[in-house]
């Protein structure tokens, strides 16, 4: 089983795989791995950089990592953004079960947070990157992460919702 959560950057992506990954733990004997972004990029023996056809090489990456994973009967949790049509259907092609999370806090509210730099007007992430997304078409879930400043756990409901979805007594 994979869980795909993607969205912009700052959008709680990590929190909420760690938030799933321990809720989880809780419910199911099966392994239960976690990729992320940040920490995939920082193990690579190469330098990727951030151009829209590296970015979108790597995104396919992280999903034949994750579908090898997930042929090991483990649950695995991806933290990406890879926005990106053909990453998201490769992945609802190929993984045995897939659930996929669109981390949609507005833009004024990333703006708000910024926490990485990116959302500044000249920045080269605003500039180059953000118009290039490809938000997905059709998420298992859309999830507002971020309300008033303050970032929301929606961990326990996406739980529940999974854990129906594929049959998994809790």
């Amino acid at each position: 089983m994979i869980i795909w959560i993607t969205g912009l950057p700052g959008s709680g992506k990590t929190t909420l795989a760690r938030n799933l990954k321990s809720i989880l733990q809780t419910k199911t004997s099966r392994n239960i791995v976690i990729l992320d972004g940040d920490n995939i990029r920082g193990i690579l023996p190469f330098q990727i950089s951030y151009s829209n056809e590296e970015r979108r090489k790597l995104a396919l990456f992280y999903s034949e990592l994750a579908l090898l994973i997930d042929q090991s009967d483990c649950i695995v949790i991806c933290s990406f953004i890879a926005l990106f049509h053909n990453v998201q259907e490769h992945n609802r092609l190929k993984a045995n079960d897939y659930f996929e999370i669109f981390l949609d806090p507005s833009l004024d509210e990333l703006v708000k947070k910024n926490k990485k730099g990116l959302y500044s007007e000249k920045s080269d992430y605003m500039l180059n990157q953000f118009t290039k997304h490809e938000f997905p078409i059709n998420p298992d879930l859309i999830i507002n992460s971020i309300v008033k400043g303050v970032y929301q756990n929606h961990a326990s409901e996406i739980t529940k919702k999974i854990l129906k979805k594929f049959k998994i007594n809790s």
